[in-house]
């Protein structure tokens, strides 16, 4: 039952806690379906349920509560009836009962060769992936095939509107296989979802886009990988553009304006993802500016290299809701009319010594406003004496996550100064190769764990992959290092029980093989809890 109706995913839980799970379900099935003589039978079914709370969970917290447990077990109850019933009503046709236009539906998210296959099944099959109304191939694989078979085969789906176009291929492909005459084609015809990417490498002329995506009245979706994109020359109108994504792209003679003018020109475009900085990478200003933009993912290209150039990314958007920072080469960053910014996760070393005085400072009061926040270790490195100062407050934050190696636990109650309403804070312990403290010194107690809003903490221990090596590791052995570690991350936890006034629940999510839940509650019982009401939840996570 379990392979037929979900597939395996990762066991991203602790196994100790998935068994008491499975029993806690067993005896609400005991309880709850009054069957006896069939134990079998219902563990069978407590594994499938629990497996499938633990993918619908979002987190450890979410999957292992147990208030609202038996109200989940009977949703995917529910389901299961469902679709069971659904399984019934088709069982006599199968897939064959479904008309051809669900069927090319069905085939559209699969990849042109791999629907191609299916013309083996039956005679009504032979040529249903010929009506696909969608296009997917990578040109490298054809290098061995005849180029009039290939280009036929395009002219046949050509005969059709295509709402989805995606294709890959090699600068020495696009005039073989008429790559730009294909995309200018099926944008003029009405595609609505349009993926190029060429290669990283040996990019000329070949591979810039024509001017007809710049007037697409159809197009939903854009991406654009390793090609180049030109001033058009005239005013740029995407009416339905909702996402694009581009990466790497060569801009012609390096005008900030092209990409300005292109978000410019979507208006109702929600989602943006530039990597931008690769070393054909032309463009020093990344200008972002639309009212309607919601989620905006800037990253550093893998392609970059040390060019000695300035580069500058300026956000204005007043409808944004979501930023994903991971640019590590701008020396200037300027943020404004963020006001409805619920979310910002920032993972970037950014190159402060390379920032002029303000800039920091400037990008951080333009997202002081923000709900969310996520910040990690590399980050916290270079922004820590920012949040020092204590200008800056984030007078709205309710959710913060913020990954600390065992040196910069030190600054912890300085960081969380800023952060005054606090309702849940999440706490990532990396364990590094640099040398830390002996001892971890904890006295000032910032005003968010004396409020009455600070409700969850949660101290998580995590890796980064690292790995515990080192001529320090090497001399003192992993026996030392493990009791460090287990040293630092107790009195990080002393710390938060010993000054929140009024904490509702601390959950604490160790390795077993850092440190054994008996020594986790003999350190607990020489701790004073000032909150009496808290809640104290292990967890075990594995490393």
């Amino acid at each position: 039952m379990e392979n037929s109706l979900v597939s395996p995913q990762e066991h991203r839980f602790n196994v100790q806690l998935r068994q008491a799970m499975r029993l806690k379900i067993f005896a609400i099935l005991q309880r709850k379906m009054e069957i006896h003589g069939i134990r079998t039978k219902l563990l069978s079914l407590s594994c499938f349920l629990e497996m499938k709370l633990m993918n619908l969970a979002k987190s450890e917290e979410e999957y292992s509560d147990l208030r609202d447990l038996e109200v989940r077990v009977d949703h995917v109850l529910n389901e299961l009836k469902d679709q069971r019933c659904g399984m019934r009503n088709v069982s006599d046709g199968g897939i064959n009962a479904l008309p051809d236009s669900l069927l090319t539906q069905i085939l559209l998210w699969l990849p042109t060769k791999v629907s191609a296959r299916t013309s083996v099944l039956s005679s009504r099959w032979r040529n249903l992936w010929l009506h696909v109304p969608g296009l997917e191939l990578d040109f490298s694989n054809f290098l061995s095939l005849p180029r009039g078979g290939i280009n036929n085969l395009v002219d046949r789906f050509m005969e059709s509107r295509l709402q989805k176009l995606k294709i890959k291929y090699f600068d020495c492909n696009a005039s073989l296989y008429r790559i730009s005459k294909l995309i200018a084609t099926v944008v003029s015809r009405g595609v609505e979802h349009l993926a190029v990417e060429s290669s990283p490498r040996f990019r000329d002329t070949s591979s810039f886009m024509p001017l007809d995506i710049y007037k697409s009245k159809t197009l939903v979706s854009l991406k654009l990988a390793y090609v180049g994109m030109e001033n058009p020359g005239f005013v740029i109108s995407l009416p339905c553009l909702r996402s694009m994504h581009l990466e790497s792209i060569i801009y012609s003679n390096g005008d900030p304006l092209i990409i300005e003018n292109l978000i410019s020109g979507c208006a109702v475009l929600e989602d943006l993802e530039v990597c931008w900085g690769g070393s054909d990478d032309n463009l020093l200003v990344l200008r972002v500016r639309s009212q309607s933009l919601k989620r905006f993912s800037v990253r550093s290209s893998p392609l970059r290299i040390s060019s000695g150039r300035e580069y500058a990314v300026e956000i204005d958007a007043p409808g944004l809701k979501y930023i994903n920072f991971r640019d590590e080469q701008s020396d200037r960053v300027v943020v404004k009319n963020l006001s409805s910014l619920f979310m910002i996760d920032i993972d970037a070393k950014l190159n402060v010594e390379k920032m002029k005085n303000g800039v920091i400072s400037g990008f951080l009061g333009g997202v002081s406003g923000v709900r969310h926040m996520i910040i990690s270790q590399p980050t916290l490195e270079v922004l820590h004496p920012y949040f020092k100062q204590g200008t800056i407050k984030f007078l709205y934050l309710f959710r913060l996550e913020a990954s600390f190696c065992n040196l910069l636990l030190q600054v912890l109650p300085d960081f969380l100064e800023s952060f005054p309403n606090l309702k849940h804070l999440t706490l990532c312990l990396v364990y590094t190769k640099e040398l830390e403290p002996e001892a971890l010194e904890l006295t000032i107690v910032p005003k968010c764990l004396l409020s009455s809003a600070l409700e969850c903490v949660e101290i998580r221990e995590v890796t980064t992959g690292g790995g515990e090596t080192g001529k320090k590791r090497a001399r003192n052995g992993k026996r030392t290092v493990l009791m460090h570690k287990k040293r630092i991350w107790m009195e990080a936890v002393r710390y938060v029980l010993e000054n929140s006034l009024l904490l509702k629940k601390l959950v604490l999510c160790f390795s077993p093989k850092t440190i054994k839940a008996s020594e986790i509650s003999k350190s607990l019982d020489t701790f004073t809890k000032r909150s009496p009401k808290c809640e104290i939840l292990i967890r075990w996570t594995p490393l």
